[in-house]
């Protein structure tokens, strides 16, 4: 029996009371601060970050990418592309209920090793059998379909209901 995506999720540390949470490693549309902003209502601290080991795949049929595991080929690891990206600092419990809703049971936020080596979480896809050999590319999407994307983030957060959290 398949299990429900509360029950795929690996525990994440809590969020103190008195500070914030962990670094939430964003690598695809949450990396644009009109798309954060619309969804939580605010753009928390960003600072650039990358995961070894990792690579935001461009996914079939859909407009964001899925942060995938890098393969092996010819038996070495291309740990010199790193998944690039954004770490949100200073989430509440609050905004990353939004953003876990947002991103939904395709993917499960699991912890990871950023470059520098802080530990932070990521949503991390789970169909690998969507992700394409192409990287995903974060200037034609924002060249494309941010505005579009932006618009869609709205209505999407405005159907959103207190008991989706």
């Amino acid at each position: 029996m398949p299990r429900s995506a509360e029950e795929r999720r690996p525990p994440v540390p809590p969020v103190p009371a008195d500070g914030p949470g962990p670094l939430l490693f964003v690598y695809g549309t949450l990396m644009f601060p009109e798309v954060v902003s619309t969804l939580i209502g605010r753009v928390p601290p960003m600072e650039s970050a990358a995961a070894l080991g990792r690579r935001a795949a461009r996914l079939r049929d859909r407009l964001y990418p899925g942060l995938v595991r890098r393969v092996v080929v010819d038996q070495v690891t291309r740990e010199e592309s790193p998944a690039t990206g954004q770490v949100l600092v200073g989430l509440d419990p609050t905004e990353r209920a939004v953003l876990d809703a947002f991103e939904g049971s395709a993917y499960v936020a699991g912890p990871l090793v950023l470059a520098d080596g802080r530990p932070a979480v990521a949503y991390l896809w789970l169909d690998a059998a969507e992700a394409t050999a192409e990287d995903w590319d974060a200037s034609a999407f924002a060249g494309q379909h941010l505005g579009d994307y932006v618009l869609w983030c709205a209505a999407w957060r405005a159907r959103l209901t207190d008991s989706e959290l």
